[in-house]
């Protein structure tokens, strides 16, 4: 199966997004990424806009485990400003590695209470472990 990886880009705080979108496609499948998606997230009304993001969505299969932490290592230093990672999630095992906190507020109560109780044992697996550690720098 493998990995997804969901980053957004705030449209209201960045100028030059298909610049960004179009260079972090192409980090990704230089590292082998399987598939991408691409979509627009929008969140409130006219004059109180919550949310206004562009959201991308990269797979990659397990085997190539190796190049998806090289992809994050990457992005993560070209635009760590600019790309908000949102969830790293683990397919076969229907795992969320990680969730940043407004994906925290999207996702069932079920899966959240999973995902804090995973945290708060650290009952990760080494890939896991691999993950937070090393490239999004959470120490756990």
């Amino acid at each position: 199966m493998g990995y997804e990886i969901e980053m957004s880009i705030d449209i209201r705080k960045e100028r030059n997004i298909s610049n960004i979108m179009t260079n972090a496609t192409s980090i990704a499948y230089t590292h082998e990424c399987d598939k991408h998606y691409r979509f627009t997230d929008y969140e409130g009304s006219r004059r109180k806009i919550k949310r206004n993001s562009y959201v991308m969505i990269f797979c990659f299969q397990e085997e190539k485990f190796n190049n998806m932490a090289n992809f994050l290592k990457e992005v993560i230093a070209k635009y760590k400003k600019k790309i908000q990672i949102e969830s790293i999630y683990e397919i076969e095992h229907n795992n969320l590695i990680y969730a940043s906190s407004y994906y925290m507020d999207l996702i069932e109560k079920e899966q959240k209470d999973n995902y804090k109780h995973r945290r708060q044992t650290r009952s990760f697996s080494e890939t896991d472990y691999f993950i937070l550690r090393d490239i999004l720098k959470k120490n756990y």
